[in-house]
This record gives structure tokens, C-alpha cells and sequence, in this order.
């Protein structure tokens, strides 16, 4: 204590008495034991990684604890008849990604493994070396650590069409009784939202004049302002926090059997490939890195792949199992020919930057912000508990042709002066020099607003190919952006941000003078600014992802040769392996992909339940 205080000499605090002293440590301590609450290993099952023996054998090995894996394992260990092992790349959280308005700051932190798509002539143009930036988790709950927390399931449409397709018991009304089941939605009742699970769902509303101007202007429009996704309108989405700290689902899920002798988790350890019996096509375990040691561990009944849509086809792959042409290319033994790492889908973003005037967002001065930070350090609430007006989503049709959206609209505020910019932004979606440049010097002397348009539904295909047979080093990320032969993702994309100037020019916004900024690319220099030339060419210089990669083992029925799994999600061809993770999806949901991957968790996890019952039933 003593040591505190002497390093806090003031003239104010060096004259303090004893018993003001003391009430000042008190508050410090308290302070100081909220911020170490927020790191806390015991949120998680302890790490056996080191104790785990080669030649080990366990019922299943899960491999990948983010959003899925860590539904998958807690499920399977909740079963107390199997020996569960779950292997991280990862390790535990840190503190930062713990604090909700910190989510941009995420993608600095170690956890955040960083992919840079290879160079096209059609896309990522304007940024460094041609290449979009594609972070993903690589801790303890994989994305759902980093991502915004957004807690959106997409529409009817979306799981109807992937169970007309062929993929049965896949439809809206079978996937929605997993939702309901996981959720656990902290306000009032809802008819949709279920309150029994596990995952936290929280609302809010920002006091801010713009996030009202941004509801006033969507309903001048005619958009509904509701309570639930789903359909075409505005809403402020729930976020999956207990309305203080970020609930990832490894804290969520994993903590919930983190005592169970039934489950062990082993972070830290790299899967190099699965050792898979080439004569009777059978999955029997994986090699893997534990620190230095290199293990052989076996799975009796199933191995599980939950590691992404880059990462699962990329085991898969250097398996022996993925498109044969690929694979001989490396010198690995096609043990299974299908078309792994084809499909890839994400959803296309860019930004259109306005300028607005004081009267959007107040500014706070040093003591408000020192406020704010006591505010959640010593009660979990305040601005540092929300993400700001990024929970303002609209779900638009630009066509007028269906009652399902093609365009996701999201916000970003930053006032003037803010240094997130300079310091954070630019870097994280890998921008070049000059249009970034221009950006800072905007925000420095005036608030801007970040409209960001959202390609729902892309007509392009991208795919993942190995670049080497090292499982440490990254896939090669085509990303296929804007590639659709029709050039329809343009077209769409084009009217979106049309939508988004006209949402700017509503009577609602006109009291903030909204301008849109000319942000300055230089490969569109020559074309006139605010065109369709012009944008079109921003959108091919600036468009990004919004960190939704799915698709790449696409689950279909055995007559569709574009298939990797069945829709029990069992790799084709292959015994005892699946995979349970966005990478499945058919086609991409029209929404943020977090909540439709923690469903395919608690879908995939309670089928293998089912197909085990089955199984012991017929013996």
C-alpha cells in the first residue's frame, strides 16, 4: 500500500491524512481488482496441454475454440459418457478485448492472426500492396473475442433456401429452435429471442443526437424501426454481452463445463494435419504442437474441424483432402477429391465518409472521459459497456423487387479531434497513404460519420488455396470480390451508397449539415466525384471486408458436386470427420455471421448426440 502511495506523489495527494489516504487507496484497489477481473483465467477450463501424453485416446477431438468449437465441446461434455479434447491455437483473452467500445482495438492485439488477400484486378485496389487485410481469432472464443458483437441470425430466406437446396432439417423453423436455445436475452420478453441459454444478449440506446437523426431519417424513408432482425427495416441489435464485458463464447460456453473431468482443453497447440487410414477412409486423430512437443492423439469416435473458413479447409487440405490438381501441386496424397476451399463468400463493405457539425455528438473534455472510465470500472456501465451507434443496423432491398435485403447499413461515429483514425483505423483495413492521409486530416477539425454499405447477398465466388504445406503459415485468400461476370455486386453496391447519400439527404439529417467527402483515390482522381464511374471505382479501390468469410466447405446434398459435407456436416467420402463451423454455409446469411456460427455449433453438436443414440440403438 505504501508503495501506492508514493507513487502517486502530488502536492495534493503528499498532504493527505491518514484517513483520506486510505479511502483513496480503497478506491484504487477497487479499481485496480475490476481491470484484473477482466482477465480471469478461471472464466475458462484450466490449460492440460502440458500433461497431455503422446499416444493419448479420447472419444472426440474438437479442434478450434471459437465461436462453434466452444459450443460443440461444451455440448459434448455436458453428454458425461465421453472423453471430449479441445485444441486452441490461441490462449486466454486479454483485457482489452474484454471492454466492448475497445472492439477496433482488437485487431493489434496478439490474438488477432492477420491474412492479406492475394492481389486482383478487381478489388482492394487502394489499399497497401494491393491487398485487403482479413484478421481472425486465434484465442479462446476465435472471433467472437474480436468481432463488434453484433448479434444478428439473418432471415427466413436465408436457412429456406439452403434446406431447398437439399439440406435437410436445415430450414428457418428447425435452426430457429438452436437459437432460442442458446440465447439468453436480458430484457424484457421477447416472442422471438430466447431467455433460458446460455449467451447473453443485451440492449441499449446511445444518448446521441445522431443515433436519433439516424431512426428519424430511416423512418422519413419508410423503413420500419423495429425490435428484431430479420426483416427489411432498422433496428438496434443486441449485443452478446451481460451489459458490462464482452461474453465470448469460450467464456460463455467453456466456462460452463470448465470443472467437468470430461473436457479437456489444451491451448497453445497447432494442429499440423489429421492422420486420417487412407485404406478405409476413416478419421482416426490428429498430429499437433503442444509447445515444442509434436503429438500423436486419437479421437475413437469423431474429429471435429471448427477452426473457420480459412483454417478448416486449409487441415483439410493439407489432410489429403480437397481438390486433387491443388493437392499434387504440394506433394500430398489425395486420400479424398472434393472441392475444398471453393465457394469462399463474404460480405463486401465500403465506406462512405460524411462530415457533420457539433450538434451530433457531444464532445467530451478530459474530466468526461476520465468519468467515463470510472463509470465502468467501478459499476460495468457508460459509453465503455456499448459500441457506440454501431448497433444501428439497416436491412434495405435496393431493388424494391423482394422483402429480403440485399444491403446491410452500419455506422461508425467519430468527433472531431478523435485520434481513432490516425491511430487505429488505418491500419485495419490496410489503407494507402494518401486517401488515409486526407481521412486525418477531416476528423481533426470536423465529426464524421462512417455509413458503411454491406453486400448481403454476392453473386462472386472466391476461393482458399495452400500456399505451402506448413500448417503455421497462412492460405492463399482469392478473395473474388466484384469477379460475378455480370458485374451485379457492382451494380448493387452502386445503390446502396446511393441509399446511403439519400439517407443523409432526409430533412432528419439536414440539421447536422451532412457532406459526403471526396476522401481523395488516387486511382479514381480522374473520374468526377460523386458519379457512378466514381464510385464504382472506389468501391473496386476501397472495398473491404467486414470479417465474414464462410462457404468454403459447403454442405449439400451427394448430388451436388460442389459439396465437402453432408448436411450432418460428415466430410463426404470420409468416416469419423466433420466440420462445424461457418465454413458450411451454402450460401453466406444476409447478416453479421457470429450468431448463425454459434448456431451451427449447438445444431452440429446435438447431431452427433443424435447419431450416437442412433447408433447404440442398433446394437
Amino acid at each position: 500500500m505504501d508503495s501506492v502511495l508514493a507513487n502517486l506523489q502530488t502536492s495534493c495527494i503528499s498532504n493527505m491524512d491518514t484517513q483520506s489516504g486510505n479511502l483513496l487507496l480503497i478506491l484504487l484497489n477497487t479499481l485496480l481488482a475490476s481491470q484484473c477481473a477482466l482477465m480471469n483465467p478461471n472464466n475458462y477450463p484450466e490449460d492440460r496441454g502440458p500433461t497431455i501424453e503422446d499416444g493419448s485416446h479420447f472419444d472426440f477431438i474438437v479442434v478450434g475454440a471459437g465461436s462453434a468449437g466452444s459450443v460443440v465441446s461444451s455440448k459434448l461434455a455436458e453428454e458425461k459418457k465421453w472423453k471430449i479434447l479441445l485444441l486452441e491455437a490461441g490462449g486466454i483473452p486479454s483485457v482489452t478485448s474484454e471492454i466492448p467500445l475497445l472492439a477496433e482495438n482488437t485487431i493489434k492485439l496478439e490474438e488477432t492472426r492477420k491474412f492479406y488477400t492475394e492481389q486482383s484486378e478487381k478489388s482492394c485496389l487502394g489499399m497497401k500492396n494491393g491487398s485487403c487485410i482479413w484478421p481472425r481469432g486465434q484465442v479462446l472464443g476465435g472471433c467472437s473475442t474480436l468481432n463488434s458483437m453484433i448479434y444478428i441470425r439473418g432471415n427466413k430466406n436465408d436457412y429456406d433456401s439452403w434446406a431447398r437446396s437439399g439440406n435437410q432439417d436445415w430450414s428457418f423453423q428447425e435452426v430457429q429452435k438452436h437459437y432460442k436455445a442458446i440465447e439468453k436475452y436480458l430484457q424484457a420478453k421477447s416472442y422471438n429471442y430466447g431467455q433460458d441459454g446460455r449467451l447473453p444478449l443485451t440492449k441499449y440506446s446511445v444518448n446521441e443526437t445522431i443515433r436519433d437523426v439516424i431512426l428519424e431519417a430511416a423512418k422519413e424513408m419508410n423503413l420500419e424501426v423495429q425490435e428484431e432482425d430479420g426483416k427489411l427495416g432498422f433496428l438496434e441489435a443486441p449485443l452478446n454481452t451481460d451489459g458490462k464485458t464482452r461474453a465470448n463464447l469460450a467464456k460463455v460456453f467453456l466456462g460452463s463445463v470448465k470443472d467437468s473431468e470430461h473436457l479437456t482443453l489444451a491451448t497453445k497447440a497447432t494442429v499440423q494435419r489429421i492422420i486420417i487410414n487412407s485404406e478405409k477412409k476413416q478419421a482416426e486423430g490428429v498430429e499437433v504442437l503442444i509447445g515444442s512437443r509434436k503429438l500423436r492423439l486419437y479421437a475413437d469416435k469423431e474429429v471435429i474441424l471448427s477452426t473457420g473458413a480459412l483454417n478448416s479447409p486449409q487441415l483439410l487440405m493439407l489432410s489429403g483432402i480437397g481438390p486433387e490438381k491443388d493437392l499434387q501441386k504440394h506433394g500430398i496424397e489425395v486420400i479424398q477429391n472434393l472441392p475444398v476451399g471453393k465457394n469462399l463468400q463474404d460480405h463486401l463493405m465500403f465506406i462512405v465518409y460524411s462530415k457533420l457539425n457539433d450538434q451530433a455528438i457531444k464532445i467530451k473534455n478530459e474530466r468526461e472521459n476520465l468519468d467515463e472510465l470510472y463509470k465502468y470500472f467501478a459499476h460495468g456501465e457508460g459509453e465503455l459497456s456499448t459500441i457506440s451507434i454501431t448497433n444501428i443496423q439497416g436491412f434495405i432491398n435496393t431493388k424494391n423487387n423482394s422483402k429480403y435485403p440485399d444491403i446491410q447499413m452500419t455506422f461508425g461515429m467519430v468527433p472531431k479531434g478523435d485520434n481513432f483514425f490516425e491511430e487505429i483505423y488505418s491500419d485495419n483495413i490496410n489503407l494507402n497513404q494518401e486517401t488515409s492521409r486526407n481521412i486525418i486530416e477531416f476528423s481533426r477539425e470536423n465529426n464524421i460519420l462512417m455509413s458503411l454499405v454491406v453486400l448481403l447477398q454476392p453473386k462472386s465466388r472466391g476461393e482458399v488455396l495452400l500456399k505451402t504445406t506448413n500448417p503455421s503459415d497462412n492460405v492463399a485468400v482469392h478473395t473474388g470480390y466484384l469477379t460475378d461476370p455480370l458485374e451485379e455486386d457492382l451494380e448493387t453496391m452502386l445503390k446502396g451508397i446511393r441509399f446511403a447519400q439519400d439517407h443523409l439527404s432526409t430533412a432528419a439529417f439536414q440539421k447536422l449539415d451532412p457532406v459526403v467527402l471526396d476522401v481523395g483515390i488516387p486511382n479514381c482522381k480522374e473520374l468526377q466525384f460523386d458519379s457512378d464511374d466514381y464510385w464504382k471505382c472506389a468501391v473496386r479501390n476501397l472495398g473491404t471486408t467486414i470479417y465474414h468469410p464462410t462457404s468454403t466447405c459447403k454442405m449439400g446434398p451427394e448430388e451436388d458436386e460442389g459439396s465437402v459435407v453432408d448436411s450432418r456436416l460428415m466430410v463426404r467420402g470420409v468416416k469419423n470427420l466433420r466440420v462445424i463451423d461457418a465454413s458450411i454455409m451454402p450460401n453466406i446469411i444476409s447478416g453479421n455471421t457470429n450468431a448463425p456460427s454459434i448456431m451451427i455449433g449447438h445444431k452440429g453438436a446435438q447431431m452427433i448426440v443424435e447419431d450416437y443414440k442412433q447408433k447404440h440403438a442398433e446394437l
